[in-house]
């Protein structure tokens, strides 16, 4: 990944992580660093129970989540891109690794609520219109983050 991908996908996974947990902050940097030097290990990593708002404690950090539903968002961009603007690209994009859901069904990683979702989307769409990135290419990453960070389930009804 080069340095400005590398920048662009922790600005991202900052606006997801500042209005759901902005304690957690503190440690974007350093889980950056491990996430990217080996985002597998980094997803599978037990590391100190984290409690998130809702007092679930969870093994894979927030940052950790946010990190890899960032780069996964950006992928979507570039896969967007590519197909658009060139045809001749479709063998290389055959052969490129497609990135499942690696934290679906994962009862150690955090959920979000849909207002934290919500936030977190609002913050990606500015870092990317920040960056530059024109209206629609900025929604289309913003859902992208919106559609891969793992949903609080909703509360069982009273039925």
């Amino acid at each position: 990944m080069q340095t400005s991908d590398r920048e662009f996908t922790v600005d991202i996974a900052r606006a997801i992580v500042t209005p759901v947990d902005p304690q957690m902050l503190s440690y974007l940097e350093a889980d950056a660093e491990a996430y990217f030097a080996d985002p597998r290990e980094a997803l599978a990593a037990s590391r100190r129970p984290t409690e998130l708002g809702s007092g679930v404690e969870v093994a894979v950090g927030v940052t950790t989540v946010a990190l890899y539903v960032a780069q996964a968002a950006l992928d979507v961009v570039l896969e967007e891109s590519i197909k658009k603007g060139v045809d001749g690209i479709r063998g290389f994009l055959n052969r490129r690794r497609k990135p499942g859901n690696e934290l679906a069904g994962r009862a150690d990683v955090p959920t979000f609520t849909d207002e934290q979702i919500d936030l977190a989307a609002a913050a990606v769409t500015a870092v990317a219109r920040g960056r530059g990135l024109d209206a629609a290419a900025a929604t289309t990453l913003a859902t992208a983050v919106r559609d891969r960070l793992p949903r609080r389930p909703a509360p069982p009804s009273g039925d």
